[in-house]
C-alpha cells in the first residue's frame, strides 16, 4: 500500500486508488501519517480535528473515522494504544513524504562525499515525489501547518541541493531560468540568490551575478530589514575581483568544489510551463498511459471534449518530468478554441525563437522561414514542446521541432486525425473522471465535513467533467451547511436550468462558454445536426435516426456526425450509432430552441416519429406475422431476415424508442401510441412488465389526445395484459372492460371478442377459473362468425384448456389444448405453439402419462429457443424439470430446474420461490 501526501492525500493498494471518505476522515489519515508508528492520545487527535471547539459528538465521530478508515486501509493498521490513543501502522517505503526525506538526506550525505554525480540523481528521485504542496486538499486546516512547513523547508533544501550537485558538475547557463524562478518564489532564500549568482558568473554574464546582489540585498534590506549574511556578501567580493576560486577550470580548493570537467555556458534554458493545477484530482492511469506512450515518441496528443482537463493533464505530467527535458520547456496555447482567433504559427515560433535567445532582428518574417530556424535550433538539444488547445493538425504541424530528443504535447478538442494519419502521433483520448475520483474533487472544495448526500448525483448530473464539477464546487464553497449539495442537486435535476447552475463570472467560465466554443470551428450543416439532435429524446440517436432529423443523405450526415465526432461533441458506439453527454445533449436541445424555428423543429421531430414507427413496425410484424396488424403503415425504412435481426434491433434501441413515446405524447400523440403498439412484440418477448405498464399507460393518454378510439382500445386491451401479470386484476379488468366498449362501438368484432378472451386470461391469472371460462363463452359467440381468425381461435382454446385444468376438468382442458394446438400449427407462430405445449406438458404430468409430458417439454424448449423468448424457455425447462423428477429421473429434473431458476431470478419472477423449494427436495444445489 502507497500513501501520498506531497500534493493531494491519496492511498492506492495496487491499481486501486479507494475514496476515502468525509473530509474530517482523511484530516484524521493526514495527522497519522505525520508521524508513522507516533502514537496520538484521542484529545489531540480532536484538538486537531475540531479545533477549540469541537463538538459534543467529537469523540465518538473520532471512532466512526477511526473505524471507517480502517475499512479502508485493512483493520491492523489503525491501532488503538492502551485505550487512550491511536497510532497509523506503516513502513517509511510506503509513506512518499517518508521517502521524500530519507532520499534528501541520502543527497546530502553525496555531496559531503564529493560525489555530486550520485547527488544530483538521488535528488532528482526524490523531487520526482513532489506532486505540490503537501495536503493541498486539506490546504485549510492548521492541524497540518507544522507538518506542511516541514516538508515544504525539506523540498526547498532538496532544491538548494540539487542545483548545488548540477553547479559541481557544470550546469551553469542551464540553472539560471529555473534559478531565476526560484528566488521570485523565494526570495528569502540567501542559498538560492547564491546559487543564481554564481551561475550567471561562470556563463560570462558577470555584469548580471553583480545585478543579481543588488536585488537580493534590496528585498532583505527593505522586507526583513537586513543585510545580506556572510556567504552572500563574500561571492559579490569575489564576483567583483573575478575571484579565481569562482572558474571552475582554475580552482585547487577541492574541499569546496570538486574538478569537473568545462561545460560551455551553452544556450539559454527557457522555463515557460505554467504552475501545477491547483486541486488535481486523479487522471493516475492517463498519467502512466502518457509515460508509455511518450518512451520513443517525437510528437504526443491528448484529445478529449471541452471541460474534460487535457491542459491541466498535460501541464501536471510536463512538471512531473521536467527533470528529463533539461534543454527548457517551451509552452504555447494556440487558441484554438475561445473568443479570441486561433494564434498563427508565425507568431508562436516568433515567441518560441525569442525564448531561445535569438534577437529580434534575426527572425525571419516568413513562417515557413522562422520554422526552419526553430527546428534547426532544436536539432541537438533535448526539450519539450507543450502545444496547448491546438485548433487544427494544421496549426500543429508547423509548430513541430522535428528533432529526434524533443517531443511535442499537444492537447486539442479535435480528435486531429490528420496528425495521425500524417505523422502517425499516438493519441490518449482522455474521458469523464471516475466516479471516486469526481467525487473527491468535490469534497475537497467543501468547508464542512462528514457524509455529503448527493455528492455522487451532483458529479453524474456534472457528466463526471472536471469543469462542470468545478464550477458546482465554487458554488458550494461558501457555504456552510452540509444540505447545500443536495439543495444544488434538486436544483440541477431540472435540465432546464442546469447549465445556468455550472456558469461563473456572467457566464465567462461555463459549460456553455467551452461547449460554444467548439461549436464555432465547425461548419453550418455540422452546426445544425448538432441541434436536431438536441430533440433526439433517446440516449443513443443512430445514423439512420440522425438522417432523418436533418433531411439529407445517410453519406452527408455520416460526414456531419464524423464532424461532431472529431470534435469530441459525440461519441461513436456499436452499431451507427452516437451518444452525447447529458451536458452537451442539454446544450444541443437549448440551440436547437434558440436557432430552428417552431415549424423547422417540428419537421424534424415528425421525420424522427416517423422512421421510428415504421421501423419498429416492420420489426414487430416479423415477430407476429401471423396476429393482427397494429396499424397500416408505409414501406419500411429497416429491412429483418429474421425474429432475431428483430429482436436485436429492439434490444439495441429500446431506451431511443421509450423515451420518444414519452416526449411525443404530447407534441405529436398519434406516432406516439403507434410507435409504443408496435412495440408490443418485443416487450413479450423480454418480458419487460413493469417497462410495458408504465409505457403502455402514457401511450393510452397519447391515443386519447389523438382522438383515436381504436388506437386507445388496442393499447388498453394490451395494458390490461401486463396489469394481470404484474397481479393488478382490478385495473386489469378494468383496461379489459374499457377496451370491449370502445371496440364494440366501432363495430370492430374481431377486437371486442379478443378483449373478452383477455379479460378471461386475466381472471385465469387470478385463480378464477369459472368467471374465465364465463368470458371465455361470450368471446367464443361474439368471434362465431369471423373468418380465418386463426390466432383468436388458437388463445381462445388455450386459455379454456388452462380454466378448466385449474378447476380439474383435466379430459375437457387436454381436448381444448388439442384444438389450439393443432389451430396454431398452421395458423400461428413458433412461440405460440411453445406456449401452448408448455400448458399441456404441465397437463399430461397431473394426468400422469409422463412421457408425454416429457415430450411436450421438450418440442416446447426447442421453439421457445427459436423464438427468442428467455422465459419461455425458463418456463418450458421448468415443465421439464418436474416431468423428469416425477418419472424419479433426479439428474436430468435438477439440470433443467437449475436452469429454469437462473432465469427467473435474473428477471426477478415469482416462480424462483416454488423452483427453488424443489430443487432442495431433490438435493439440487440452486443459485442464489
Amino acid at each position: 500500500m502507497e500513501f501520498k501526501v506531497l500534493g493531494p492525500l491519496r492511498v492506492r493498494s495496487g491499481d486501486v486508488v479507494p475514496a476515502l471518505g468525509p473530509r474530517k476522515q482523511r484530516l484524521l489519515l493526514a495527522v497519522l501519517l505525520g508521524h508513522p508508528h507516533g502514537s496520538f492520545r484521542a484529545d489531540y487527535l480532536v484538538d486537531a480535528l475540531w479545533g477549540s471547539a469541537p463538538p459534543p459528538s467529537a469523540a465518538a465521530n473520532l471512532r466512526l473515522y477511526t473505524r471507517g478508515l480502517r475499512v479502508i486501509l485493512g483493520p491492523d493498521r489503525v491501532l488503538r494504544e492502551g485505550g487512550a490513543g491511536y497510532r497509523l501502522d506503516v513502513d517509511c517505503a510506503e509513506v512518499d513524504a517518508c521517502r521524500f526525506v530519507a532520499s534528501v538526506r541520502e543527497g546530502q550525505e553525496a555531496l559531503a562525499a564529493e560525489d555530486p554525480v550520485r547527488a544530483r540523481r538521488v535528488l532528482s528521485t526524490a523531487l520526482e515525489l513532489w506532486q505540490g504542496p503537501p495536503f493541498v486538499d486539506l490546504s485549510a486546516e492548521s492541524a497540518l501547518s507544522e507538518e506542511r512547513s516541514r516538508l515544504e523547508e525539506w523540498h526547498l533544501v532538496a532544491l538548494e541541493q540539487r542545483i548545488e550537485a548540477d553547479l559541481r558538475l557544470g550546469q551553469d547557463a542551464s540553472l539560471v531560468a529555473e534559478l531565476s524562478t526560484l528566488v521570485n518564489r523565494h526570495a528569502f532564500r540567501e542559498r538560492l540568490w547564491s546559487h543564481l549568482m554564481l551561475a550567471l558568473y561562470r556563463s560570462g554574464r558577470r555584469a548580471d551575478a553583480l545585478e543579481t546582489y543588488r536585488r537580493a540585498r534590496g528585498v532583505l534590506v527593505d522586507e526583513l530589514g537586513l543585510e545580506p549574511g556572510p556567504e552572500l556578501r563574500s561571492l559579490e567580493r569575489a564576483v567583483l575581483t573575478s575571484d579565481p576560486k569562482l572558474d571552475r577550470s582554475r580552482r585547487t580548493d577541492t574541499a569546496d568544489v570538486p574538478d569537473v570537467p568545462d561545460v560551455p555556458a551553452g544556450p539559454p534554458v527557457p522555463a515557460q510551463l505554467p504552475g501545477s493545477p491547483l486541486g488535481f484530482v486523479g487522471r493516475d492511469d492517463e498519467i502512466d498511459r502518457l509515460n508509455e506512450i511518450t518512451a520513443g515518441a517525437g510528437v504526443v496528443a491528448v484529445v478529449g471534449p471541452a471541460g474534460v482537463g487535457k491542459t491541466a493533464l498535460a501541464v501536471r505530467w510536463a512538471q512531473l518530468t521536467r527533470h528529463l527535458f533539461p534543454d527548457g520547456q517551451l509552452f504555447a496555447d494556440l487558441r484554438g478554441f475561445g473568443a479570441e482567433t486561433p494564434l498563427h504559427p508565425g507568431l508562436v515560433l516568433e515567441r518560441f525563437l525569442r525564448a531561445l535567445d535569438v534577437p529580434p532582428w534575426r527572425i525571419p518574417a516568413e513562417t515557413e522561414e522562422r520554422g526552419a530556424v526553430f527546428r534547426s535550433l532544436m536539432a541537438d538539444r533535448r526539450m519539450l514542446v507543450v502545444l496547448d488547445n491546438a485548433a487544427s493538425a494544421a496549426q500543429v504541424r508547423a509548430l513541430l521541432p522535428g528533432a529526434a530528443r524533443v517531443l511535442t504535447l499537444v492537447t486539442s478538442r479535435l480528435r486531429l486525425d490528420g496528425l495521425a494519419t500524417t505523422h502517425g502521433v499516438p493519441r490518449l483520448s482522455l474521458g469523464p473522471l471516475p466516479m471516486a475520483d469526481a467525487v473527491a474533487l468535490i469534497r475537497g472544495r467543501l468547508p464542512y465535513d462528514g457524509r455529503v448526500a448527493g455528492a455522487e448525483k451532483l458529479a453524474e448530473l456534472c457528466d463526471r467533467n472536471p469543469l462542470a464539477l468545478r464550477i458546482a464546487a465554487s458554488r458550494l464553497e461558501m457555504s456552510t451547511y452540509a444540505s447545500a449539495v443536495a439543495e444544488l442537486v434538486a436544483e440541477m435535476a431540472d435540465e432546464r436550468v442546469r447549465l445556468d447552475r455550472l456558469a461563473v463570472d456572467e457566464d465567462e467560465i461555463s459549460v456553455r462558454a467551452v461547449l460554444r466554443a467548439s461549436l464555432r470551428q465547425l461548419s453550418e450543416p455540422a452546426r445544425r445536426m448538432f441541434r436536431l439532435l438536441g430533440l433526439h429524446p433517446g440516449p443513443k440517436p443512430s445514423l439512420a435516426v440522425a438522417t432523418a432529423l436533418m433531411g439529407g443523405t445517410a453519406g452527408e450526415t455520416r460526414e456531419f456526425l464524423g464532424r461532431l465526432v472529431s470534435a469530441h461533441l459525440l461519441r461513436p458506439v456499436s452499431g451507427d450509432h452516437y451518444v452525447m453527454h447529458d451536458l452537451v445533449r442539454i446544450y444541443a436541445h437549448e440551440r436547437c430552441l434558440a436557432e430552428e424555428s417552431a415549424e423547422r423543429r417540428d419537421l424534424a421531430m415528425t421525420a424522427m416519429l416517423t422512421w421510428y414507427r415504421d421501423a419498429a413496425n416492420a420489426a414487430d410484424r416479423v415477430l407476429r406475422p401471423k396476429e393482427r396488424p397494429n396499424f397500416t403503415s408505409p414501406a419500411s425504412p429497416v429491412g429483418f431476415a429474421d425474429e432475431n435481426a428483430a429482436l436485436a434491433w429492439f434490444d439495441a434501441d429500446a431506451a431511443n424508442l421509450n423515451a420518444a413515446v414519452r416526449a411525443a405524447a404530447r407534441s405529436h400523440p398519434a406516432p406516439a401510441w403507434q410507435l409504443a403498439a408496435a412495440m408490443y412484440g418485443w416487450l413479450q418477448r423480454r418480458h419487460h412488465t413493469r417497462q410495458w405498464a408504465d409505457l403502455y399507460t402514457v401511450a393510452a393518454e397519447a391515443a386519447v389526445r389523438a382522438a383515436d378510439p381504436g388506437g386507445e382500445a388496442m393499447i388498453t386491451g394490451r395494458l390490461a395484459v401486463a396489469h394481470s401479470l404484474l397481479g393488478d386484476t382490478e385495473s386489469a379488468v378494468a383496461a379489459c372492460l374499457r377496451a370491449h366498449r370502445l371496440r364494440l362501438g366501432l363495430g370492430d368484432t374481431l377486437g371486442a371478442a379478443t378483449a373478452l378472451l383477455n379479460l378471461a386470461a386475466v381472471y385465469v391469472n387470478a385463480r378464477r377459473p369459472e368467471e374465465a371460462i364465463r368470458r371465455l363463452d361470450q368471446a367464443a359467440t361474439l368471434g362465431a362468425s369471423l373468418q380465418d381468425a386463426h390466432h383468436f381461435n388458437a388463445l381462445l382454446h388455450s386459455n379454456l384448456g388452462e380454466a378448466h385444468h385449474l378447476v380439474g376438468r383435466l379430459d375437457q382442458a387436454m381436448s381444448h389444448y388439442r384444438t389450439s394446438l393443432e389451430i396454431s400449427e398452421t395458423g400461428c407462430g413458433d412461440r405460440d405453439i411453445a406456449q401452448i405445449l408448455v400448458s399441456m406438458s404441465a397437463l399430461h404430468r397431473d394426468m400422469g402419462a409422463y412421457e408425454d409430458s416429457v415430450s411436450c417439454g421438450r418440442r416446447a424448449l426447442a421453439l421457445a429457443g427459436r423464438a427468442g423468448d428467455t422465459l419461455l424457455r425458463a418456463e418450458a425447462h421448468e415443465a421439464l424439470g418436474l416431468a423428469h423428477g416425477a418419472r424419479e429421473r433426479a439428474k436430468e429434473a435438477v439440470a433443467h430446474l437449475e436452469a429454469a431458476l437462473a432465469v427467473y431470478e435474473e428477471l426477478g419472477h415469482d416462480k424462483a420461490g416454488a423452483v427453488r423449494d424443489h430443487l432442495d427436495r431433490l438435493g439440487g444445489t440452486p443459485a442464489r
